[in-house]
């Protein structure tokens, strides 16, 4: 196949998306609300002008090839980074004044987050959750223009200012004999799966999963999960431990839960991250009235 010289269209990408979800032309061209010819038209455009098959189509089903499952990777990631640079384009455009901040479940944004307004009400504050598997992306991708994260991050082209440290609890099923205990260390769980964090970076999972131990004994993986929902399931199912920043264990009680702190591993750094290659001036003002607000040291 030739072509291959095109820059990508947009529009093309979001329809090849959409008809690779799917793995149906009739259901993407509604989605699109397009008929299925236009939609064909477009995929085959887009093949011509990356100079590959995307597509494999046959009378009964649709496969994507590997340069289609690759471009399917990529494609969400471009997409989302054109969106969020229209938004931002749109709002310096119709004169508001506004910075998205993004945040992770159980991270304390309260006091930075108030000394910004009080410095500047006329900006609207746009509050974005982040998960461990997005946090870095959402930064770079301009999703958010700052955000309140665990480290470590998966790129260094992050700028962070270290807020606080969060302490870690173990989180068992409430019929489990650490259950009723104050405090426990991770001795005490050695012979318990611990849930892993799906999707997260070696580094991240390193340090908030307490692994090695401090003794230096690596944990018994269990299974993965993707939110706190599905972690608390596990746990109560008896599929394993989980450890977790306290915050975050505060945030969903439950009977058959219980978490008990955990003494012997620092836990980790929450920090506010920013891209400095598209640091505003209000990105610059939202961390200086962060740095206010932290304690003073010496």
């Amino acid at each position: 196949m030739r072509g291959g010289s095109a820059d990508l269209d947009l529009r093309r990408l979001r329809s090849f998306v959409a008809v690779a979800e799917r793995l149906h032309f009739g259901q993407a061209a509604l989605a699109l609300h397009v008929t299925q010819p236009a939609l064909s038209r477009q995929i085959q455009q887009l093949e011509h002008d990356l100079g590959t098959a995307l597509l494999i189509r046959s009378s009964r089903d649709v496969v994507l090839t590997p340069a289609g499952q690759q471009l399917l990777h990529d494609a969400k990631d471009l997409l989302a980074a054109a969106e969020a640079a229209q938004d931002r384009v749109r709002r310096i455009g119709s004169g508001v004044r506004s910075l998205t901040v993004g945040f992770m479940l159980g991270t304390d944004a309260a006091t930075p987050l108030h000394e910004f307004s009080a410095r500047h009400p006329d900006v609207i504050v746009e509050l974005v959750r982040m998960r461990w598997w997005t946090q870095t992306r959402a930064i770079l991708d301009g999703d958010v223009d700052i955000g309140f994260v665990r480290l470590p991050l998966g790129s260094e082209r992050l700028s962070v200012l270290p807020l606080y440290r969060e302490r870690l609890s173990v989180v068992l099923p409430a019929g489990h004999p650490l259950a009723v205990r104050d405090a426990t260390d991770l001795a005490a769980v050695l012979d318990e799966p611990l849930l892993q964090y799906a999707d997260a970076e070696p580094g991240w999972s390193a340090v908030w999963n307490g692994d090695p131990r401090p003794d230096g004994t690596r944990a018994l993986p269990g299974p993965f999960f993707h939110d706190m929902e599905e972690l608390m399931m596990y746990v109560s199912a008896g599929r394993g431990v989980a450890l977790v920043p306290r915050p975050v264990a505060a945030v969903f009680p439950r009977a058959d839960i219980a978490h008990v702190p955990v003494t012997d591993v620092p836990g980790g750094q929450v920090a506010l991250a920013w891209d400095d290659d598209r640091r505003t001036p209000l990105v610059a003002d939202f961390v200086e009235a962060a740095r206010s607000t932290l304690p003073p040291t010496g």
